[in-house]
C-alpha cells in the first residue's frame, strides 16, 4: 500500500483542522522545540503515540509524523483546543487501545510490544470493516488517531510549501479548471 498516494487522496474527508492563529502558532511554537515536554499525554505514552504516527505517516521521500514534530502538535493541539469532555474520551480510548493491543500480542504490559506489535494493532482497527462492541473506544481512538495525524500532516508548513500545491499570493481566479493542468494534480496547500 502506498500511504503517501492514500494521504494526497483522503482530501478533507476525515475532516479538518480549523486553521486559526492559535493552530498557527501551535504549529510554530512545536517546530521550533528542543527539547519537548508533553501537556496533554502522559510523559511515559508519548514516544508509544509518537511511533504510532509514525507508521500512520512514515518517512519516504517526505518527512514522517516524528522528523515534522507532528505529535509535539497533536499533543498542543489536544490540549489547547478540545473540550475536556473530548480530551477524556480520547485518554479513554489511548487506555482501551493499549489495553486490547497488550491482550492480542499475549504480554504482560504495553511496555513489552514491539513496534510490530503496534502496527498489527493499528491494522486490525484501521483496515477492518467492522469492529466489536467492546472495542468501540480503542477503534475510535485508532480513527481519531490517524484523522489528527493526516490533517495535522497536511497543515504543517514544510508539506504545505514543498509537497502540495502553493501560491504565496495567489493569482487571477479561474473557477472550472482541470486539477492535473493547474497543479499537476496536487492539492492546494492553506
Amino acid at each position: 500500500m502506498d500511504r503517501r498516494k492514500a494521504l494526497k487522496n483522503i482530501g478533507t474527508g476525515i475532516g479538518a483542522i480549523a486553521v486559526t492563529p492559535t493552530v498557527v502558532s501551535l504549529f510554530q511554537s512545536c517546530q521550533t522545540a528542543t527539547g519537548y515536554t508533553p501537556v496533554f499525554i502522559p510523559q511515559e505514552d508519548f514516544g508509544t503515540v509518537s511511533n504510532l504516527m509514525e507508521l500512520i505517516i512514515p518517512t519516504t521521500d517526505t518527512p514522517g509524523a516524528i522528523e515534522l514534530k507532528l505529535p509535539e502538535f497533536l499533543d498542543a493541539y489536544v490540549d489547547a483546543v478540545w473540550s475536556q469532555e473530548d480530551q477524556a474520551r480520547f485518554a479513554d480510548g489511548w487506555t482501551a487501545f493499549k489495553s486490547s493491543a497488550v491482550k492480542a500480542s499475549g504480554k504482560e504490559n504495553a511496555s513489552q510490544l514491539t513496534l510490530e506489535d503496534w502496527d498489527s494493532q493499528l491494522a486490525n482497527y484501521l483496515k477492518s470493516e467492522s469492529t466489536p462492541s467492546e472495542d468501540d473506544l480503542a477503534a475510535t481512538f485508532a480513527g481519531q488517531l490517524r484523522g489528527l495525524t493526516v490533517n495535522a500532516f497536511k497543515t504543517n508548513e514544510y508539506i504545505g510549501e514543498n509537497v502540495l500545491a502553493y501560491a504565496p499570493i495567489p493569482g487571477d481566479y479561474k473557477g472550472c479548471v482541470d486539477l492535473q493542468e493547474t497543479t499537476g494534480g496536487k492539492a492546494w496547500s492553506l
